[in-house]
């Protein structure tokens, strides 16, 4: 028998090249690609959207991860376990202030997204002064279960102009 160095086979090359491709992938189904996700966090953003102006508080609660963090400029961090008690109080009566998001991109790499978006908060008929714009970014992460949530955030409103 020779003493040759120890090469791969087509057969055993191929093999390996598929668990190194499954191993950098890891969590995410091969065949979820980068667009399904988008397709995915966009359409979340959408239901979103008309929850929240629907004043439906429940449904709004469904997109945050358990360990969300969240940042704006002025109040308290904002948590999930903040979210989830604010479920249990009354939500607030009258007219309410509706929100549009434009997402402008996704950025997904295996189990993490980044979101980059646009908020406008318009006030309720008859409130006073005009719509505030709220540049945002997301972090989005895959769930154990598969679901996409947002872990974190942190928005700020544009300064108003004069």
């Amino acid at each position: 028998m020779r003493n040759t160095p120890w090469r791969l086979g087509p057969a055993a090359f191929a093999i390996a090249s598929l668990l190194l491709v499954s191993s950098s992938r890891a969590g995410t189904p091969l065949s979820e690609t980068s667009s399904q996700v988008e397709a995915t966090i966009r359409g979340k953003l959408a239901e979103w959207e008309k929850a929240y102006n629907a004043g439906d508080r429940k449904k709004t609660f469904e997109i945050w991860a358990p360990d969300l963090v969240g940042w704006y400029p002025g109040i308290p961090d904002v948590t999930y376990a903040q979210e989830k008690a604010s479920l249990d109080r009354p939500a607030p009566s009258g007219p309410r202030s509706t929100l549009h998001v434009q997402v402008v991109e996704v950025l997904v790499s295996a189990d993490l997204a980044v979101v980059r978006d646009v908020w406008t908060e318009t006030p309720p008929p008859g409130g006073s002064g005009p719509a505030t714009t709220i540049p945002s970014f997301e972090v989005w992460r895959r769930q154990p279960d598969g679901d996409w949530k947002i872990a974190r955030w942190i928005s700020a409103p544009r300064p108003a102009k004069k």
